[in-house]
Protein backbone atom coordinates (compact mmCIF):
# COMPACT_ATOMS: atom_id res chain seq x y z
CA UNK A 1 0.00 0.00 0.00
CA UNK A 2 0.93 3.18 -1.18
CA UNK A 3 1.51 5.97 1.56
CA UNK A 4 -0.53 7.92 -0.03
CA UNK A 5 -3.22 5.82 0.14
CA UNK A 6 -2.42 4.89 3.92
CA UNK A 7 -3.11 8.61 4.99
CA UNK A 8 -6.02 9.70 2.72
CA UNK A 9 -7.06 13.21 2.33
CA UNK A 10 -9.57 14.51 5.02
CA UNK A 11 -11.50 17.74 5.74
CA UNK A 12 -8.12 18.84 7.98
CA UNK A 13 -5.46 17.00 6.23
CA UNK A 14 -3.81 16.83 2.56
CA UNK A 15 -1.14 14.56 1.71
CA UNK A 16 1.91 15.97 0.51
CA UNK A 17 5.58 15.42 0.42
CA UNK A 18 7.63 18.56 -0.41
CA UNK A 19 10.42 16.22 -0.54
CA UNK A 20 11.95 17.07 -4.12
CA UNK A 21 13.39 13.30 -3.44
CA UNK A 22 9.87 12.33 -2.23
CA UNK A 23 11.39 10.82 0.70
CA UNK A 24 9.69 9.55 3.71
CA UNK A 25 12.28 10.60 6.41
CA UNK A 26 12.44 13.42 9.73
CA UNK A 27 12.52 16.82 7.44
CA UNK A 28 8.82 17.96 9.04
CA UNK A 29 11.36 21.56 9.47
CA UNK A 30 12.20 21.55 6.34
CA UNK A 31 9.12 20.49 4.02
CA UNK A 32 6.43 22.31 6.37
CA UNK A 33 9.08 25.58 6.05
CA UNK A 34 9.19 25.09 2.25
CA UNK A 35 6.02 24.17 1.74
CA UNK A 36 4.64 27.60 3.66
CA UNK A 37 7.58 29.99 2.11
CA UNK A 38 7.33 28.83 -1.30
CA UNK A 39 10.81 28.91 -1.19
CA UNK A 40 12.41 25.28 -2.85
CA UNK A 41 12.87 22.67 -0.26
CA UNK A 42 16.59 23.05 -0.79
CA UNK A 43 17.11 26.87 -0.54
CA UNK A 44 15.44 26.12 2.92
CA UNK A 45 17.58 23.60 4.15
CA UNK A 46 20.68 25.55 2.90
CA UNK A 47 19.46 28.87 4.93
CA UNK A 48 18.69 27.37 7.51
CA UNK A 49 22.21 25.42 7.68
CA UNK A 50 23.61 28.71 7.31
CA UNK A 51 21.68 29.77 9.83
CA UNK A 52 22.61 26.92 12.53
CA UNK A 53 26.14 28.19 11.90
CA UNK A 54 25.73 31.55 13.05
CA UNK A 55 23.46 30.87 16.43
CA UNK A 56 24.86 27.50 17.26
CA UNK A 57 21.43 25.54 17.36
CA UNK A 58 20.36 22.69 15.15
CA UNK A 59 18.36 22.57 12.52
CA UNK A 60 15.73 21.01 14.57
CA UNK A 61 15.96 22.80 17.54
CA UNK A 62 12.97 24.72 17.96
CA UNK A 63 15.63 28.04 19.15
CA UNK A 64 16.82 27.68 16.00
CA UNK A 65 13.83 27.20 13.82
CA UNK A 66 12.26 30.57 15.87
CA UNK A 67 15.80 31.80 14.35
CA UNK A 68 15.39 31.05 10.74
CA UNK A 69 11.41 32.07 10.47
CA UNK A 70 12.38 35.50 12.35
CA UNK A 71 15.21 36.45 9.85
CA UNK A 72 12.73 35.39 7.10
CA UNK A 73 9.96 38.03 8.69
CA UNK A 74 7.49 35.34 10.18
CA UNK A 75 5.85 36.21 13.53
CA UNK A 76 5.30 34.04 16.47
CA UNK A 77 2.28 33.19 17.65
CA UNK A 78 1.54 31.66 21.16
CA UNK A 79 -0.04 28.38 21.76
CA UNK A 80 -4.02 29.25 21.27
CA UNK A 81 -6.41 28.44 24.00
CA UNK A 82 -10.28 27.70 23.91
CA UNK A 83 -12.34 30.61 25.70
CA UNK A 84 -11.86 27.29 29.15
CA UNK A 85 -8.28 27.54 28.66
CA UNK A 86 -8.07 23.94 26.76
CA UNK A 87 -5.76 23.51 23.74
CA UNK A 88 -6.79 22.93 19.92
CA UNK A 89 -6.65 19.82 18.71
CA UNK A 90 -4.63 19.84 14.50
CA UNK A 91 -8.30 19.44 13.36
CA UNK A 92 -9.75 21.92 15.90
CA UNK A 93 -7.47 24.59 14.70
CA UNK A 94 -7.57 23.99 10.90
CA UNK A 95 -11.30 24.85 11.13
CA UNK A 96 -10.99 28.27 12.72
CA UNK A 97 -7.48 29.18 10.86
CA UNK A 98 -7.17 30.90 7.98
CA UNK A 99 -4.47 31.18 5.77
CA UNK A 100 -1.25 30.14 5.92
CA UNK A 101 1.30 28.98 8.98
CA UNK A 102 3.90 27.12 10.55
CA UNK A 103 2.70 25.01 13.67
CA UNK A 104 4.38 22.84 16.48
CA UNK A 105 1.76 19.88 16.90
CA UNK A 106 2.10 16.89 18.71
CA UNK A 107 4.92 18.41 20.65
CA UNK A 108 7.90 17.60 17.94
CA UNK A 109 6.29 17.63 15.36
CA UNK A 110 6.25 20.63 12.42
CA UNK A 111 3.63 20.95 9.77
CA UNK A 112 2.15 23.63 7.14
CA UNK A 113 -1.08 24.31 7.46
CA UNK A 114 -2.84 25.90 4.72
CA UNK A 115 -6.34 26.34 3.39
CA UNK A 116 -7.72 24.56 6.17
CA UNK A 117 -5.60 21.72 6.31
CA UNK A 118 -2.23 20.08 7.83
CA UNK A 119 -0.11 19.27 4.55
CA UNK A 120 1.96 16.27 5.99
CA UNK A 121 3.37 12.95 4.74
CA UNK A 122 1.17 11.61 7.87
CA UNK A 123 -1.53 12.80 9.54
CA UNK A 124 -0.96 14.15 12.71
CA UNK A 125 -4.54 16.55 13.28
CA UNK A 126 -5.16 14.51 16.63
CA UNK A 127 -1.96 16.64 18.16
CA UNK A 128 -2.51 19.47 19.88
CA UNK A 129 -1.07 22.86 18.42
CA UNK A 130 2.18 24.20 19.91
CA UNK A 131 3.45 27.87 18.73
CA UNK A 132 2.83 28.76 15.62
CA UNK A 133 4.33 30.89 12.87
CA UNK A 134 2.63 33.37 10.29
CA UNK A 135 3.88 35.78 7.55
CA UNK A 136 3.76 39.67 7.79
Amino acid sequence: MKRSQKYVDTETFHFHNQNPKNRITGDCVFRAISLATGKPYNECVMEMAKKMCETGYALNDKKGEDAYLKSIGWIKQKQPRKSDNTKYTGKEFCKIFKGTCVAHIGGHHMVCIKDGQVWDIWDSTNGTIGTYWIPV
